[in-house]
């Protein structure tokens, strides 16, 4: 199977190295510049709650600043939302051909910037339900690489039509990783709606949780479920409450074995106009169904720009 993923980020490289471990030929596309990055291979390591990390090597078959000539059994889009309505996605749909195409965002708007590049049908979406950064040598690593870490018993949720999804399951578990089909559709969509409006107060507060406004993105997150449930034609669930919130960034971080704050911080910022994105999708698109975006209105004038 021949594989091609967009992107050499963290999630990228996690990505390609599973599929590699099942054994697919991956390569991958990149900015220029960055065209060296794993000329010898680069280093990645499993965090796990106890022992050292598990450590394992992604070999690129090739690394191109341009898209590789195919044809392609897959492409990977592993970038942020921000990225999906660049110019380079007409270059990369040509080379794709009638290729599945997996995407790892969840940005409100990011189905209808991919409609312009490949029909719905062609498009399946996996919720990246894994961490990963670049990491100094430091108790999580014992050498710099990147460190990533899968929670226990956790499994990703693929999307998209029947035929493509048990292709992308099938790559997924071959490298070792516990992947299933969606249950019910919009799921990925509205774990994100239950997420980000908590993650931008983090980022309102300066990253600091103790100063963290959980009930108003408390209440910002139940526009966004509400309108994350409607567009799949869904009743809404339940919201995450503010205490719940706040509990949970008190005591995971003695579960998880590597720096959560600090990896809020890094990540979240890195990938803050992201943030922006998401929820000024949900405020587009609950103003044109009618729902509240009051909260949501609210919490989007408080992020930095």
């Amino acid at each position: 199977m021949k594989i091609l993923v967009v992107g050499a980020g963290a999630l990228g490289q996690v990505f390609g190295m599973w599929l590699a471990a099942g054994g697919a030929q991956v390569s991958y596309l990149v900015k220029p510049g960055r065209e060296r990055w794993a000329e010898h291979g680069v280093v990645l390591y499993r965090l796990r709650r106890w022992g050292r990390p598990a450590e394992r090597r992604l070999v690129p078959y090739e690394v191109a600043t341009e898209p590789p000539a195919g044809p392609w059994d897959m492409v990977w889009l592993c970038v942020d939302s921000t990225a999906l309505s660049g110019s380079w996605t007409a270059a990369v749909s040509a080379a794709a051909g009638s290729a599945t195409v997996v995407t790892i965002s969840q940005a409100p708007q990011d189905q209808a910037a991919l409609a312009l590049a490949w029909p719905p049908e062609q498009i399946v979406r996996v919720t990246p339900a894994v961490l990963a950064y670049q990491t100094p040598p430091a108790a999580e690593a014992p050498e710099p690489g990147l460190a990533y870490w899968l929670p226990p018993l956790s499994a990703l949720e693929v999307h998209g039509a029947a035929s493509r999804t048990g292709q992308v399951i099938a790559a997924l578990r071959a490298g070792g990783v516990r992947a299933r089909a969606a249950r019910r559709p919009g799921g990925g969509d509205i774990s994100a709606a239950r997420m980000m409006p908590f993650i931008a107060a983090l980022e309102n507060a300066g990253w600091s949780a103790a100063a963290a406004h959980y009930a108003r993105a408390a209440a910002a997150g139940r526009e966004a479920v509400a309108i994350a449930a409607a567009q799949h034609g869904r009743r809404a669930p339940l919201a995450v409450p503010g205490w719940a919130a706040a509990l949970a960034l008190r005591v995971l971080p003695r579960l998880v074995p590597f720096d959560l704050a600090r990896y809020l911080e890094a990540h979240f910022t890195k990938v803050s106009a992201q943030t922006r994105l998401m929820l000024d999708g949900w405020i587009d698109q609950g103003a044109a169904l009618g729902l509240p975006v009051t909260h949501l209105r609210a919490l989007r004038a408080e992020v930095p720009a």
